[in-house]
């Protein structure tokens, strides 16, 4: 019987275990340097750090998928890793002894003692159980694989097999989908296979099509990996699961669709593969969907303090409305009303035109419509020695404080803290189909775009690559990154126009 194997932080509960015993054995230790072991027992701030720390270790492991490749990684990317999780710890650790006020004498010693250890502690168990899983799956018998591909894509799927196995399998051989081939002909393919290792080097053609059953009765095999030709074997599959054998097939033509994710899901109870330009899990939609919330809330209460402050300074240079909302394309097309301090005058839009005409603007440079000293901006005008003076709309715009009330998209949903720019409705119906594909996620307050040249990138298909490469690479600790650039790129103003 087949036992699936497991995915994402379930597949390192071991790992996770050692993690946490090394962090409580560093914290009875950094106590021990400074208190006798009977008086330990009886500090309540010991007690305190002993249940609360694992939970907050757990929590940050299962977060920052800490585990993910931990197998193949070297010892300098483990160590990174090491250090990344001792400064979470030592961050809710830190806030742990602020809130409980647990100052003593001893408090900076534990403290600092705590995390030394643990980072000494976690890196040297974690090196120590990765060899020690490495011996017993290399020395014990391991999942029998048997390799069956057609001669034309030997040396693709098995080098690809073997670099990739990390010693899960133990290759038992190579059969042959194809029929009237013998195994001497096979072996002279495999022979030009040169991956310099055993699991290569040991391999060998056992069988062809036309001999594959009767191998596979005679011979220990756990499972068999197929690589599934344009037309797919169903009778050969059917018979060798009927024996009892787990079948992996590997469909591929799949490698010809262009996508970085893809995924075998059931759809209306089919069994589908779902090819995606980028992909989210359920755990990160919902951390980065609370982080929406978090944020969102603090901002709407910002952009309401500030509100009393520009408020009044944009009304008296332009009368009108404080603030400016205007339908944007969001998500996959949908249309919301996005939300901004008004920054132009209200005849802004009706004077777009005439600058385009004036300009001679073609429709992609419509996409991307940027003046240097825009008249249209509150308070921009032109001395008589030729030079431009910046009026509230100016500043507000340098300083990115008209993007405030978005926050109150961000808590309604409509929109993300890190994504792409919003396009006009004006904008989307001028897209291309390329350019579509910048709009497959949330909308955001700031994005990869924003933090590589704001108003100084003019060309939309670098706006595009940019909002590609965001998307394809999406990760929580991404957004951070760009979230701190964004602040960074705010306060010197790179880019601002």
């Amino acid at each position: 019987m087949y036992q699936r194997k497991t995915s994402g932080w379930s597949q390192h509960l071991d790992f996770m275990a050692w993690d946490v015993l090394a962090l409580e054995l560093s914290l009875f230790l950094a106590f021990l340097f400074h208190i006798k072991v009977h008086d330990i027992f009886t500090r309540n701030m010991f007690w305190g750090l002993f249940i609360f720390l694992p939970f907050i270790d757990m929590a940050v492991m299962v977060i920052t998928d800490v585990y993910h490749g931990v197998i193949r990684r070297d010892s300098y990317h483990e160590l990174t890793r090491v250090l990344s999780q001792a400064s979470n710890i030592a961050l809710f650790f830190g806030a742990f002894l602020i809130i409980t006020q647990a100052n003593t004498d001893d408090t900076p010693y534990v403290f600092f003692i705590t995390i030394f250890l643990y980072i000494l502690l976690s890196y040297t168990i974690r090196t120590l159980w990765k060899t020690h899983l490495q011996k017993r799956l290399h020395i014990k018998n391991r999942t029998g694989l048997l390799v069956v591909a057609q001669l034309d894509r030997l040396h693709e799927v098995v080098s690809e097999l073997v670099n990739h196995n990390y010693s899960s399998y133990r290759f038992v051989g190579v059969a042959l989908l194809d029929t009237g081939i013998s195994p001497q002909e096979g072996s002279k393919a495999l022979e030009n296979i040169k991956m310099g290792t055993t699991e290569v080097t040991n391999l060998q053609i056992v069988a062809n099509r036309d001999e594959l059953i009767d191998y596979l009765v005679k011979n220990w095999v756990d499972e068999v990996y197929m690589d599934v030709p344009d037309q797919m074997p169903i009778d050969l599959i059917n018979q060798i699961m009927s024996m009892g054998i787990t079948v992996h097939m590997g469909i591929n033509s799949i490698d010809q669709i262009v996508a970085r994710h893809k995924n075998i899901e059931w759809i209306c109870g089919q069994a589908t593969i779902t090819a995606s330009l980028g992909y989210i899990s359920g755990r990160d939609l919902l951390l980065k969907r609370l982080m929406d919330i978090v944020c969102g809330f603090i901002g709407c209460v910002v952009t309401l303090l500030v509100t009393l402050i520009v408020g009044p300074m944009i009304y008296f240079s332009s009368p009108g409305p404080i603030f400016f909302h205007q339908t944007r394309i969001g998500e996959n097309g949908r249309k919301f009303e996005m939300y901004k301090f008004r920054s132009m005058y209200p005849d802004a839009e009706k004077r777009k035109q005439e600058l385009v005409e004036k300009m001679g603007a073609d429709a992609e440079g419509d996409l991307m419509f940027k003046m240097e000293h825009d008249p249209r901006i509150i308070g921009m005008t032109q001395r008589k020695d030729g030079t431009w003076k910046k009026g509230i709309g100016g500043w507000i715009r340098d300083l990115s404080i008209d993007e405030l009330p978005q926050f109150f998209n961000i808590l309604k949903g409509d929109m993300s803290l890190v994504g792409t720019r919003p396009p006009t409705v004006d904008e989307w119906e001028q897209y291309k189909p390329s350019y579509r594909a910048r709009m497959s996620t949330k909308p955001g307050l700031t994005g990869l775009w924003q933090v590589s040249g704001r108003s100084k990138i003019r060309d939309f298909e670098k706006v595009v690559q940019l909002d590609r490469e965001y998307i394809e690479n999406w990760s929580l600790k991404l957004d951070w990154q760009i979230l701190f650039r964004t602040v960074w790129v705010v306060l010197t103003r790179q880019g601002a126009m």
